[in-house]
């Protein structure tokens, strides 16, 4: 029970991750390692080796279902890699193995191809994997792609019921490629040679793969993988002495496996990565409920993906091995650096906003450059093209702005504009003092065209103001005159206004009568303030 709850959470976190879509951009490649050791993905590998001398290692729990015994398998070990050369890798592991299978004493429906069941629990280590990859063709001289030989052995160090006891062989060919510096992609297809326990005649198989990383040079990088192995002869037979008595058949069919795989691995600058991940057991044909099982009844096809390791941060790729010739044109001139200058339009910003960052570069040699634009704060639209937006930070002060330009010969530029990162301006407030009127008038008094000849010195300044005039009286009187004469006094006002080249489109006139007093209207000293005419403002 506890193992699915486990299960089942490790699912929600994977779609938490995806949810977070915010990742750092790496300017080189995080790595990893398969559960074999060799670098990859998780299952699958990648067709890169460990450069010369660095290595990378790790702890891993590998967690999945077999339907031959309905069997649950866990391997807790290590897996190790050294990189020999930079086109040859080693590497290997070694751990524990725990088999749960609900079919005891032995498996009545068949044997897995790589684990003999002898019992329904057991408990204790692991075969050994030791191999080497050969990097046949390199990122740097495949224009992106790369190709690479994996050999593999499997030493039958296992206890009984854990392993075949015999010693397996397998090879891989390997394709992989980075795509925009943003998605990794591999497959991997070989031969797996299978050893000839006593008593069995273990069948050989294909071997394949496919996986894609994503985001490639980001910490946060997901996963998927589906691998799998086509069996050669789906008839097996079981040769030694009869174990018809507990169940065993002399004769089964074999599934072939397809498993499907997702989860997440976080890389830090160190080359430290954990990863976190679900299989899933996608060949699984059989029905429990033609079998009398001693344990769960229901096949359970998830398996957790644990693991934290070390991997060296990607370095460039090793150049193409070239035999030496006898010269016979006169040596090319060397490589001369590009030159580039990076402006800024505007150059001062408010905080949040948006301004363009542009660069011109010439190359003496003609090569063609590529751009990389880089800051402390902020964030840039398309940071790999010449010109790109850059959007404020939340934070004033001067922002330095960095392009590099590359030829993609060793040689480099970089130019450095400082941006101003500014507060934004303090909105205008406008506040007009009312209008007021005698009593049972809507003619504008004398002090009047005072407040009103300060409306239009202000809408003369700022061609976005609007106004609205309010007409208002006090309540004496009855509803519909109030109305009346509020309409009076508001269209006074804004007759005042267009007669002094206020447009008449910028005004608006409306009467609320009796409806909206300002002020007390029991006492004739608040009363007579309600006889007024409001201007509020509308900003376009």
């Amino acid at each position: 029970m506890a193992m699915k709850i486990i299960r089942h959470v490790a699912f929600g976190l994977i779609f938490c991750v995806v949810a977070a879509s915010s990742v750092w951009a790496q300017d080189s490649k995080p790595g990893g390692a398969t559960v074999f050791g060799d670098t990859g993905l998780w299952f699958v590998p990648t067709a890169e080796t460990l450069p010369k001398g660095q290595w990378g290692g790790g702890l891993q729990l590998v967690n999945f279902d077999r339907s031959e015994g309905f069997s649950d398998i866990t391997d807790i070990g290590g897996m190790f890699g050294f990189g020999v050369t930079d086109r040859i890798e080693l590497f290997g592991t070694l751990g524990t193995r725990r088999i749960d299978a609900d079919l005891v004493p032995t498996a009545r429906n068949g044997q897995p191809q790589n684990y003999l069941i002898s019992k329904g629990w057991n408990t204790g280590f692991s075969d050994v994997t030791v191999g080497a990859k050969f990097s046949l063709l390199s990122p740097g001289t495949g224009d992106g792609y790369a190709a690479a030989l994996r050999v593999m052995a499997k030493l039958p160090t296992a206890g009984d019921g854990l392993g075949t006891g015999a010693t397996d062989f397998q090879f891989d060919l390997i394709g992989s490629r980075e795509y925009n510096q943003r998605v990794e992609l591999t497959t991997s297809a070989g031969f797996l040679m299978r050893g000839s326990p006593d008593g069995y005649n273990l069948t050989n198989g294909f071997k394949w793969g496919i996986g894609v990383g994503y985001p490639s040079r980001s910490k946060f990088k997901m996963i998927a993988e589906m691998h799998g192995e086509a069996l050669f002869d789906q008839d097996q037979k079981y040769t030694g002495p009869s174990l018809a008595a507990i169940g065993m058949p002399r004769e089964w069919n074999p599934d072939a496996t397809r498993d499907l795989f997702g989860g997440f691995q976080y890389s830090t600058n160190k080359g430290v990565y954990l990863g976190l991940g679900l299989g899933y057991t996608a060949s699984y044909y059989l029905n429990r409920s033609d079998f009398t099982t001693s344990e769960d009844s229901d096949f359970d096809r998830l398996g957790l993906q644990v693991r934290i390791g070390y991997y060296p941060r990607s370095t460039p790729p090793p150049a193409a091995t070239v035999q030496p010739t006898a010269p016979t044109t006169p040596p090319m001139p060397a490589n001369r650096p590009p030159t580039v200058k990076a402006r800024c339009e505007p150059c001062t910003v408010e905080v949040g906003r948006q301004l363009t960052a542009s660069a011109e570069a010439q190359d003496p040699d003609g090569d063609t450059l590529r751009y990389r634009w880089s800051s402390p704060t902020g964030s840039f639209g398309n940071a790999g093209d010449r010109q790109t937006p850059w959007t404020a930070p939340g934070q004033v002060g001067a922002v330095p702005l960095t392009v590099t330009v590359d030829d993609g010969k060793g040689m480099t530029a970089t130019d450095t504009i400082t941006v101003q990162v500014i507060a934004p301006a303090a909105k205008k407030q406008f506040v007009f003092e009312d209008v007021h009127f005698d009593f049972d008038r809507y003619t504008l008094r004398a002090e009047a065209t005072r407040l009103l000849d300060e409306a239009i010195k202000a809408m003369a300044e700022d061609p976005n103001l609007r106004i609205t005039v309010e007409g208002h009286t006090c309540n004496i009187g009855t509803t519909e005159y109030n109305l009346a004469l509020g309409e009076r006094r508001s269209n006074a006002v804004r007759e005042y206004l267009a007669g002094r080249g206020v447009a008449g489109t910028r005004l608006q006139a409306v009467s609320y009568g009796e409806e909206r007093p300002k002020h007390d209207n029991t006492r004739e000293e608040t009363r007579r303030l309600n006889r007024r005419a409001a201007l509020t403002i509308r900003l376009q």
